[in-house]
């Protein structure tokens, strides 16, 4: 059975009652997830890319939705209390960039 790949719509977030944000560098938005997909060389560095992901979830007490697999992970941010991308969404997905550059 093939899988479906869903494509990425324009990376705007409409949030009801706040001004529409920009999705953060390399994030889309599928299916109503703030999403983006990570590749490593192989499956050990995938691993501890989601180690140091915890660490700041853990920090900020914001949790990530987190697929892993031999050298990718994939990242789905949503406010589940919320039911829709907020800012929490976003500065996650920030910190989680910076993470990529250190």
């Amino acid at each position: 059975m093939k899988r479906s790949r869903k494509k990425a719509r324009a990376a705007t977030i409409h949030i009801y009652g706040a001004e529409p944000m920009d999705a953060p560098t390399g994030w889309a938005i599928v299916e109503q997830r703030l999403m983006r997909e990570f590749e490593f060389p192989n499956f050990s560095s995938a691993k501890n890319f989601v180690d140091l992901i915890s660490m700041v979830a853990e920090e900020v007490n914001h949790h990530p939705d987190l697929h892993l697999g031999w050298g990718y992970v994939v990242v789905e941010l949503f406010t589940h209390d919320e039911e829709k991308i907020t800012e929490k969404d976003t500065e996650m997905a920030r910190r989680i960039n910076a993470l990529m550059e250190d």
